[in-house]
This record gives C-alpha cells, structure tokens and sequence, in this order.
C-alpha cells in the first residue's frame, strides 16, 4: 500500500503526460541517442551515454534548444521529488548549475515544445557497475540499447519495478521478481521490463543493495 500511494503521489505531483520515441547512432565508442520530447508532456528518462569528460552535470549533460524555455527536470531524491526542479531558460541554460544526474538513474522532464533532445558521449563498455539501494529507487540502463534489464538473477523474491506508460499517462503495472526464475509480469521477460535507451524505471527493493555488473562490447 505504501509503494502504491508513494507513486500514485509521483505522478500527481508532475501531473503531465509523456511520449518517448528514439533513436541511437554509434560509431565505435562515440555515439549518440536522439529522444522526442511533445509539448506539454513528461518524459521518463535516463542519461544513456557518458558525457564528454565524463561530467554528468545537466549543463554538460542535458542541453535543450531555446524552443524549450521553461522545461524543467524532476530527480526521484530517495524519498520523494525534489521540489527545486530545475528549469531551461531559453538562451542562457539551466537556471540550476550544480546538479548532477549519473546514468543508470531515471528522471522526469517537462517539455514546452516539440523538440528533440540529443544525448552525446562515449558509449560505455567492459565491465560496467550498478548498484540498486534498498528501497526506492530509479533505475536505467547505462548501455544505448533496447534491451530487457536487468537481468533474471538480478532482484529479491518480491522487488517489483515500473516503467511510465506513455500513453497511457500512468506507471504501467508492477513487474514482479520471483526468486529462482526471474522477472514477470506485464511484457517483461524473465530478464526484465523492456527498456529503450535512455528510457528510466523505478524499481522496489525489498532487501539489502543489490551490486551487480553487466559486461557490453560494442560490435
């Protein structure tokens, strides 16, 4: 009842709806991820490169075009939406410039325009590391496929995520874990609900942190 009304009160307080397309271009390790964003929706993303130099900044990380004066980022703080959202300003950036959003962490944003935001960077590849806290938490795939994650031995018995349904406008249905076999539920396979890149979800721990890594070549 808690994780229910917890999200129930995540969607209401960005009260917007959203609707992702993408793209990704690579070449060798240095590509790029194109993300549709549609006026006055939301959008549950994830920064699926990393940034030049490594600098998960927003400044560095996220840029939008002036078209997009007003939109704003919404970052899960662990215990709730942070209120200080920072906002686009058509001409000048964020109006926040120490915020920081690593990858393989889902967030919000708002948009006052269609557009598209382009995420550029390395692709990331060997042996990548990931740590799920207990609890809540958003989760992303750090490589720029589209891929069900995060793998079928990767949970508690009882974690559960979400994924935002586009069109829908809501967090689609739990997909639960089940010790021993893996992820089920909705249109997850046992590996996991299907992710684009740099889509995000949330996921439910149950139990202590779950540290694992996922290994990735680029061919």
């Amino acid at each position: 009842m808690r994780t229910k009304a917890l999200f129930g009160l995540a969607a209401l307080a960005v009260g917007l709806s959203t609707s992702v397309a993408q793209n990704v271009y690579s070449l060798n390790v240095v590509g790029y991820v194109n993300v549709s964003l549609q006026a006055n929706k939301l959008s549950f993303l994830s920064i699926p490169l990393t940034p030049n130099g490594g600098n998960y900044n927003i400044t560095n990380s996220i840029v939008l075009s002036d078209a997009q004066d007003g939109a704003a980022l919404y970052i899960w703080t662990g215990t709730g939406w942070n209120p200080n959202a920072p906002s686009w300003i058509g001409g000048y950036g964020w109006d926040s410039t120490d915020v920081t959003i690593p990858s393989g962490v889902g967030f919000f944003i708002t948009s006052k325009a269609n557009s598209t935001v382009t995420f550029v960077g390395d692709v990331p590849q060997g042996a990548i590391a990931y740590n799920i806290p207990a609890g809540l938490s958003t989760l992303a795939n750090k490589v720029p496929v589209s891929a069900n994650f995060p793998g079928a031995t990767i949970g508690h018995d009882g974690d559960s995520m979400l994924t935002w349904n586009q069109t829908a406008q809501k967090w689609s249905d739990a997909v639960g874990f089940i010790g021993g076999y893996g992820w089920d539920g909705g249109t997850a396979t046992t590996n996991g609900p299907a992710l684009d890149p740099a889509q995000g979800a949330f996921y439910v721990n149950t139990g202590a942190a779950l540290p694992f890594t996922q290994n990735f070549t680029v061919q």
